[in-house]
C-alpha cells in the first residue's frame, strides 16, 4: 500500500509537470493499478495461492494503458506511457523492500554477511534450509537499482516522450536477467535452464526493439539473447544447482530418513543420495553426481555445518552430520 500511494503520487506529480490533460492522467494512474489487481487475481487462481509476478504487472500496466490511449485516441501515447511504466517502477521500489521483509524473492546463501530469517518467516513460506544462514540480500539490491532507473527514465523524458519507458523497461530486462543469477527462492518456475523472468527479461528488449527500432534496442536484444543462449547451453550442468533442484533434493533426504538404513534416491536432474548410520551416531550422506564441484556445491547448501569427504570415485561426495 505505501508502495501504491507512493506510486500514485508520483505519477500524478510528473503528469502535471509534463502538462499532460486530466483524462489522460487518469489513465495513466488508475490503469496500471486495475490491471495489477486482474493478474494477481488470476495468477492466484491458478497457483492455488498469492501469486505476484513483477513482469506481469509491467507488461499487463502497460498493455492497459496504450489500450486505453489508443481507444481514446489520445496524442501523447509516449508520455501515458511514461507515466505508467516510471510509476511502476515506483511501486516496486517499495514492493521490493515489503519482499526482503517477509523473506520472498531472497537471494542464495552467503558465506559471512547477509540477511538471516527465522522460524517466523519459515512459517510464511520460507524454505526451512535457508532459515538462520545469511542470504544475500537481493531484494534491498533490485529496490535501488529500481529508484535508479525511475530517476534515470524521468530525465530522460524531459525531452523526447517515450523514453523514459524505454529506458526504465531496457535497464529492467538487463538487470533482472542478471540478478536472476543470484536469486535462492525455489519456488519460480524455470524451462530450459532459464528462469520465468529470465524469459520474460528476453521478451522486454524485444518488444522494445520493436516499438522503438534502433541500433541500441537491436543491441540490447542481442546481447540479453547470447546471454541466455549461453545459460540454455548450460542448463544441464546448472540445473543441479538452482533452487528448484536444491528443494528436490532435501525432500528426497527427508524421505530417505524416514526408510531402512541404505536407501537411495535419485534426482529428476541424476543425483543420487542415500544415508548410512556410522558406529558412533553420525550420519553419512553420500550424494552420487557426475560434477565433483556441484556435488560439493550442493553439500554445501543442503548441510552447512557437515563434514564433507571426497570420496574414492570421482562424484562422490561423503557429508558426515
Amino acid at each position: 500500500m505505501t508502495g501504491y500511494v507512493a506510486a500514485s503520487v508520483f505519477c500524478a506529480v510528473i503528469a502535471w509537470w509534463w502538462g499532460m490533460p486530466l483524462g489522460e492522467r487518469a489513465i495513466a494512474i488508475i490503469g496500471p493499478p486495475a490491471a495489477f489487481v486482474v493478474v494477481v487475481t488470476i495468477a492466484t487462481a491458478i497457483k492455488g495461492r498469492e501469486w505476484i509476478v513483477f513482469y506481469h504487472a509491467l507488461f499487463a500496466g502497460a498493455a492497459v494503458t496504450a489500450a486505453l490511449g489508443l481507444v481514446t485516441g489520445s496524442p501523447h501515447m509516449g508520455r501515458l506511457l511514461d507515466v505508467a511504466v516510471l510509476g511502476i517502477g515506483v511501486f516496486l521500489v517499495f514492493g521490493r523492500i515489503g519482499c526482503f521483509h517477509v523473506a520472498c524473492c531472497h537471494g542464495r546463501p552467503t558465506r559471512k554477511h547477509g540477511v538471516v530469517y527465522d522460524a517466523r518467516h519459515v512459517a510464511v513460506g520460507l524454505w526451512p534450509a535457508y532459515a538462520h544462514r545469511p542470504l544475500f540480500p537481493i531484494q534491498l539490491v533490485e529496490s535501488a537499482i529500481a529508484l535508479g532507473l525511475v530517476v534515470a527514465g524521468v530525465l530522460a523524458a524531459e525531452d523526447v516522450p517515450g523514453r523514459g519507458a524505454l529506458v526504465f523497461a531496457e535497464g529492467y530486462a538487463i538487470a533482472r536477467f542478471t540478478l536472476e543469477l543470484l536469486r535462492g527462492d525455489p519456488v519460480r518456475p524455470h524451462a530450459l535452464g532459464l528462469s520465468e523472468a529470465q524469459w520474460s527479461s528476453l521478451v522486454d528488449p524485444a518488444v522494445c526493439a520493436a516499438v522503438w527500432p534502433s541500433p541500441a534496442t537491436f543491441a540490447i536484444l542481442g546481447g540479453v539473447v547470447v546471454a541466455a543462449g549461453v545459460l540454455v547451453a548450460r542448463r544441464r550442468s546448472r540445473a543441479l544447482l538452482l533452487a528448484p533442484h536444491l528443494e528436490e533434493l532435501d525432500k528426497l533426504c527427508a524421505a530417505i530418513a524416514r526408510e531402512p538404513a541404505g536407501a537411495r534416491r535419485d534426482s529428476s536432474a541424476g543425483v543420487g543420495v542415500s544415508c548410512h548410520q556410522l558406529p558412533d551416531g553420525r550420519r553419512d550422506w553420500v550424494l552420487s553426481c557426475s560434477h565433483a564441484a556441484a556435488a560439493r556445491a550442493i553439500a554445501a547448501t543442503l548441510w552447512p555445518a557437515g563434514e564433507v569427504i571426497e570420496g574414492r570415485t570421482p562424484g562422490i561426495v561423503h557429508v558426515v552430520i
